[in-house]
């Protein structure tokens, strides 16, 4: 359930009075989940998304309500969440990549399979996966991610919050207004681009990332905002889906061309099953 719905239960009165109220809770939810995760990550458990997620919603935070942290403090931990979100985000990017090839391999006809090409995809993404698991295995064992902890801890019990901070709630209004402005210019310009022939998907994956933001930033103000806070979140978890998918054919096409034009000139493999799986990925970027 939605946090101002469990809100809502305790009724009106419990409402956030104060912005350091009320982003100060969604701090200690993100923080929660990151450092609850690390055990979870060494047991090998399914986290690595929801991992990734908390550290997306923390940076987004800092980010959209930049006025409201010690500049400094805030720097500081954003970079070192960049740190630890490129190498979960390695794990995480090889797991749909392996879904999408697997999908996109069910649907090849046998008669267009040509060569070991499942077997050499699923060899190349198991190998690249134990790399980048082992990346973060090693990143838990070491000073930087204990300092990292460290720091996530001070943030969910001491945030280091300047005085606008103590501004009632409606203060954040002004930094939500300019999240949703900057999603919706960069999703324009990359539509206008697109629609003229001109490439646009990195300018359609900053147009998703700013979504996020502005999506990360509605359900901090749930607590006050409620069922609109629902409503918003709502239709920009449809998008990412929509900008998502995009993203993710870029990332399995560009893979499918570089392996096939690796592996297809090698004796007992034939680079022809590779290109057809690369132009059913154009032509399905096409459709979105």
């Amino acid at each position: 359930r939605s946090r101002h719905a469990l809100h809502d239960d305790r009724g009106m009165t419990d409402k956030p009075a104060t912005v350091r109220d009320l982003i100060g809770a969604y701090f200690v939810e993100q923080c929660t989940v990151l450092i609850d995760s690390e055990a979870q990550l060494r047991a090998e458990e399914d986290v690595v998304h929801t991992t990734r997620v908390a550290v997306r919603r923390l940076r987004s935070t800092i980010r959209v309500f930049a006025d409201l942290f010690d500049p400094a403090e805030a720097d500081h931990l954003e970079s070192e969440l960049i740190w630890w979100a490129t190498l979960l985000g390695e794990v995480r990017d090889l797991d749909i990549l392996i879904e999408r090839q697997a999908a996109l391999l069910a649907a090849l006809p046998p008669e267009l399979t040509l060569g070991p090409v499942s077997s050499t995809i699923h060899t190349e993404l198991a190998t690249r996966r134990k790399r980048a698991t082992d990346d973060v295995t090693d990143a838990l064992n070491s000073e930087r991610y204990r300092k990292l902890i460290g720091m996530i801890h001070h943030w969910r019990s001491d945030p280091p919050f300047t005085a606008a901070a103590d501004s009632p709630t409606d203060a954040i209004e002004a930094g939500i207004k300019k999240a949703k402005k900057k999603a919706r210019k960069r999703l324009s310009t990359a539509v206008a681009v697109r629609r003229v022939g001109e490439p646009s998907d990195e300018l359609f994956h900053r147009a998703r990332k700013a979504s996020k933001r502005y999506r990360y930033a509605v359900e901090a103000a749930a607590p006050v905002w409620g069922s609109k806070a629902d409503k918003i979140v709502a239709q920009r978890k449809d998008l990412q889906d929509l900008l998502g998918n995009h993203q993710d054919g870029i990332v399995s096409a560009a893979f499918l061309r570089e392996l096939g034009a690796r592996v297809g000139i090698r004796s007992g493999q034939n680079g022809f099953s590779y290109g057809i799986l690369n132009a059913r990925e154009a032509a399905a970027g096409d459709a979105l």
